[in-house]
């Protein structure tokens, strides 16, 4: 690489030549302290995209449970002692109950009764008692009495509801 400049003094001033006889251009500009710019794209890469993960809501079926069962019992002698039983979960329990508080012998249960009421009537024309049982206490009274074909009511009991 030869390089030749020629200063000529012209009217006062200067006029500078410079003759640059290179093989390669770069080469030239690198060796003569000239920094080279290489263009390089910036890189992009999308943002990833993550979709929401669904967790479908538990279905718990509703639980049921049956409304308690509540038995009740009247059981009679033919002398008209009384024996009662109430709230009992089965209806053996509430009849060996009323049994049981029958103050007399030969005691006999004449109703038993679930959530509800029961009622014993006696019939003074066929000196017989008789049982029936209702949604409320009149309904059994009315019930024990219409059974007995007529005549009065004389106990009755309510299981709880």
């Amino acid at each position: 690489m030869a390089a030749a400049a020629f200063l000529v003094l012209i009217g006062g001033g200067f006029v500078v030549w410079v003759w640059l006889i290179a093989d390669s251009a770069p080469s030239r500009a690198v060796a003569r302290g000239i920094p080279t710019f290489t263009y390089s794209p910036p890189t992009y890469s999308p943002p990833t995209y993550t979709p929401p993960t669904y967790t479908p809501p538990t279905y718990s079926p509703p639980t049921y449970s049956p409304p308690p069962q509540y038995y009740g019992a009247i059981a009679v002698a033919s002398n008209g002692a009384i024996g009662k039983a109430w709230d009992y979960s089965t209806a053996a329990g509430a009849r060996k109950r009323a049994l049981n508080s029958c103050p007399a012998s030969g005691c006999k249960v004449l109703t038993t009764f679930v959530n509800g009421c029961g009622a014993v009537a006696y019939n003074s024309r066929t000196n017989k008692y008789w049982g029936g049982s209702g949604s409320t206490k009149a309904a059994a009274q009315r019930n024990a009495i219409s059974n007995a074909g007529g005549g009065r009511w004389i106990s009755w009991v309510c299981t709880t509801r």
